[in-house]
């Protein structure tokens, strides 16, 4: 499958700063634009110029994580299931805290590109205001990944939370992305199709007396 330019984009930029010494990337994409191709493309790249050994995905669902352990595998052409002679493995979230010591060892033993799905869904810019997966991630991945990809259509929490392995704005509550793909490109680029919003008026009838 050919990358689209958003894709193409994306991927230069993060391997730039990979190789200026930062570890953490944080892509904003809309919905449906295709960040999971995206991320396995670069995780292709990443073990081809051997900056990490072995790629480890969470996402939020069960559906999501199968969805990307098969893009993983059609990309990379090689086993995602974590087991002997894989190039990784892909989990939820949920999965994070039953995770024994042996699978995070991984992260001081390997060289890990971790990638993260929807992050908004994981807070936390230290241990005290960190929700479970937040916390996990600080414990674990955050100082022990040799890089991070954090993927997400809609940078905010309703909680107003920090979000996990991100930069805000000075003073501000504003997420700062390393690289941003709105709606309105992705439906300038035919990525995706424009809104469609319809407005219902609801009429309310007055009842009889006699219903009081």
């Amino acid at each position: 499958m050919k990358l689209r330019n958003w894709q193409s984009e994306c991927i230069y930029l993060a391997l730039d700063k990979y190789t200026s010494g930062k570890k953490h990337f944080l892509a904003l994409a809309t919905p449906g634009a295709g960040k999971t191709y995206m991320a396995s493309a670069l995780a292709d790249k990443m073990l081809k110029r051997a900056l990490a050994d072995i790629v480890i995905c969470f996402s939020p669902s069960s559906v999501v994580c199968v969805d990307f352990s098969e893009t993983l595998e059609s990309v990379i052409g090689e086993k995602f299931d974590g087991l002997l002679g894989s190039k990784g493995h892909s989990l939820t979230y949920q999965s994070m805290q039953y995770l024994e010591d042996d699978f995070w060892g991984l992260f001081k033993k390997y060289r890990v590109f971790a990638i993260f799905d929807e992050i908004h869904h994981c807070s936390g810019s230290t241990l005290e205001n960190a929700n479970a997966w937040g916390e996990q991630i600080i414990l674990n991945i955050q100082d022990s990944a040799v890089f991070t990809l954090a993927l997400t259509g809609t940078p905010w929490r309703s909680d107003t939370a920090p979000i996990v392995l991100s930069h805000y704005s000075s003073g501000t509550n504003k997420i700062e992305c390393d690289y941003v793909y709105g709606l309105s490109e992705a439906i300038r680029d035919k990525v995706c199709r424009v809104p469609q919003i319809v407005a219902i008026k609801l009429v309310v009838q007055a009842l009889p007396k006699q219903y009081f």
